[in-house]
């Protein structure tokens, strides 16, 4: 005698706008549970189970009311898996083929669909099945392209489409794709660039963090009260600032005031797995939020990150020392990084760079000798000297006051040349005129006319000449003023410092010495 022992089994995508509150069933899933079970009883089946997944897709393969009942099927614990349709039970093809026409098969169950007639035990209906299979799956594929092309277009507008915002910010009340500064959080994202900026590393940053009991951006987001868990919660060095951290928020554009999308992406709709993309393809749109990072601070940190190539790992020292000549100390002959390194004598620990390429392969560079840190800090020091005693001398402010006159002459001088081209522009129109009247003839009209249209393209020869000289000039007053205001913050300072140095120099290339002088050539290449 058959059992008929039936699950049920009911789904349902999207959330429903029936509910009282989440915890309440959708009337679309009552509706579902109510006329299944009127089947069972009109068919005279008994039923076992009744199987509910709510606010799944079809797609899922991690339903738990799905899995428990192919558990249960399994199990031979039913008989007959009862749906609506078939798509409820899946718009997977591959899972309606592994289990409907393979296993449900095997474990001797019987699959049936209302709707669609969907029924394993009746001859001839599969094919059927697998067109309604099919269709199921691309109405899937459809949708998901669908929803990607809605989603691309929305990021190319700027508009937000996650469920947080980056630590700093957090969600405009008032439009959910937009971003307004979170105050706290944002203080602790400019110190953070700030100490980078000043030569601390990030694990030094994250322990001065974590000394002042900042909590990170995973627990501040649980702090906040949002729906938000951190999935190494249980761990506790997740629930403290660690390196990592630090690294990624130095990198995050959106604190310049873009929104950047798209950097990962699913393998398919099928496939979760997400793929990073190169940087080429993701989706920044800028000025779309209040930037918690200005500009200038931005590009500082972002040249100091590309330049740490790490030139002093080997050394080893207290780890609250700054070395502000790190990342910028290059050989000049090969080019290489020049590694800083030390050695211990008495109580003292000195401090010298050598050559990268020597230090690893003899024999490819000549630059064999080492130079020490304090001859190369005094070098610099001496030369950035020199450049403001140049920029700040009463000779070089006499030369800015001749450029101003030379600018101003020029002025006056074009405006004096386009008051005489518009004079003999009137006095041709004047000669023309007395043609018309026969005042001239044909052969004095030509004659002036020509000397006319002579004088003009003289001064207009003469304008393009000032006007290039006047924007040599402007752009050496700029230049000079834009020294100058550098110099100004570092005049007469003592000691080098990493900001002074980052901020002042692209790079120190250090020669050979010369074996006649005893002495080596040291270049340093300006920031301006």
């Amino acid at each position: 005698m058959l059992r008929n022992l039936t699950g049920i089994y009911v789904r349902l995508s999207d959330e429903d706008k029936d509910k009282r509150c989440a915890s309440d069933e959708s009337e679309s899933i009552q509706n579902q549970k109510s006329m299944l079970i009127k089947y069972c009883i009109e068919q005279g089946w008994q039923i076992h189970n009744i199987y509910c997944d709510e606010d799944y897709s079809g797609a899922d393969r991690n339903r738990p009311g799905f899995n428990q009942l192919l558990k249960d099927c399994e199990e031979r614990k039913i008989d007959i898996v009862l749906c609506k349709t078939q798509s409820r039970f899946s718009r997977d093809m591959e899972v309606v083929e592994k289990y409907i026409h393979g296993k449900f098969l095997e474990w001797n169950i019987r699959f049936v669909s209302i709707v669609d007639h969907a029924d394993t035990s009746v001859a001839g209906n599969k094919k059927a099945r697998q067109i309604n299979g099919l269709i199921n799956e691309w109405y899937l594929e459809d949708l998901s392209d669908n929803i990607r092309k809605t989603l691309h277009h929305k990021k190319i507008k700027g508009e937000y489409c996650c469920p947080y915002a980056p630590y700093g910010y957090k969600l405009d009340p008032e439009d959910k794709h937009k971003f307004i500064i979170d105050t706290p959080a944002a203080e602790v994202v400019k110190s953070i660039f700030e100490m980078y900026k000043q030569g601390m590393g990030y694990i030094r940053i994250a322990k001065c963090l974590n000394e002042k009991k900042i909590p990170p951006p995973a627990v501040y987001k649980e702090m906040q009260g949002l729906n938000y868990r951190n999935p190494n919660a249980q761990n506790a060095s997740s629930r403290q600032w660690r390196d990592n951290t630090i690294y990624y928020i130095l990198r995050q554009e959106v604190y310049t005031g873009a929104i950047v999308q798209g950097k990962t992406k699913n393998i398919s709709y099928k496939n979760k797995k997400r793929i990073k993309l190169p940087k080429s393809e993701w989706i920044v749109v800028p000025n779309m939020h209040e930037p918690i990072i200005d500009s200038e601070l931005w590009n500082t940190v972002q040249t100091l990150l590309k330049s740490r190539n790490g030139n002093d790992k080997k050394f080893k020292s207290d780890s609250k020392e700054i070395n502000p000549l790190r990342g910028i100390v290059h050989c000049k002959e090969c080019g290489s990084s020049m590694w800083r390194m030390s050695y211990r004598c008495s109580d003292r620990r000195y401090k010298y760079y050598r050559c990268r390429t020597v230090k690893n392969s003899k024999g490819i560079c000549d630059n064999e000798h080492s130079i020490r840190q304090i001859d190369l800090e005094n070098f610099i020091l001496n030369e950035l000297q020199k450049l403001s005693n140049t920029y700040f001398d009463e000779k070089q402010i006499i030369l800015h006051k001749k450029a101003n006159n030379q600018i101003s002459a020029r002025e006056c001088e074009k405006k004096q040349i386009k008051k005489e081209i518009v004079k003999i522009q009137n006095d041709s129109m004047q000669l023309y005129k007395d043609k018309l009247k026969g005042l001239v003839n044909d052969e004095q009209f030509k004659l002036l006319s020509n000397n006319f249209n002579s004088e003009i393209i003289r001064y207009n020869e003469r304008l393009e000449l000032i006007e290039k000289d006047t924007r040599q000039l402007l752009w050496k007053k700029q230049s000079n003023l834009s020294r100058e205001a550098i110099l100004s913050k570092y005049k007469n300072t003592e000691k080098l410092s990493f900001e002074l140095v980052h901020g002042l120099i692209e790079g120190v290339y250090v020669g050979k010495i010369n074996p006649e002088t005893n002495e080596r050539e040291i270049e340093i290449h300006w920031n301006f």
